[in-house]
């Protein structure tokens, strides 16, 4: 007797950094390897001003056109989908998102079977201030996570 078993979901991070452009090409020759269809996602927030903290901006009504991050992150994705796969790109699926970046991604990651992103690699002291997204994503991711280094 056998059993179709339905192809899991390798989610890429991709910011469009050298990194996450690494981290897109390993799943492109790793995710058929490993019976993964993959998804592309792309996590972004729109930025309060002072005056939108004051109560007097325009909050989202103030981003036109190409300013918009959502416009800018769809943008991202489709750049950075080509690029990899070129006329190949037609089963990759492409999410843009709102939201914090790691809260996003794992909460993405309880869908998903491996979640694959790149690592900018700031160094110690700005991680110690800023905070690794890549760290905290693997620390609380819900499913395995590889994170790729762009090449040197």
């Amino acid at each position: 007797m056998s059993t179709y078993t339905q192809a899991g979901i390798a989610l890429v991070a991709f910011d469009g950094s050298p990194s996450a452009v690494a981290a897109l090409t390993w799943a492109a020759k790793s995710a058929p390897l490993l019976d993964l269809k993959i998804e592309v996602v792309n996590v972004w927030e729109y930025a309060e001003s002072p005056l939108d903290v004051a109560g007097v901006g325009f909050g989202s009504a103030g981003y036109v056109g190409e300013s918009d991050p959502q416009i800018w992150s769809e943008q991202i994705l489709k750049e950075g989908i080509s690029s990899v796969f070129g006329s190949s790109a037609d089963g990759i699926k492409a999410t843009s998102v709102e939201g914090g970046t790691v809260r996003t991604l794992v909460e993405l990651s309880k869908g998903a079977d491996l979640l694959i992103m790149g690592s900018r690699g700031h160094g110690k002291l700005a991680d110690l201030i800023l905070g690794s997204v890549s760290e905290s994503c693997s620390a609380k991711s819900k499913c395995p996570v590889v994170i790729v280094h762009a090449p040197a």
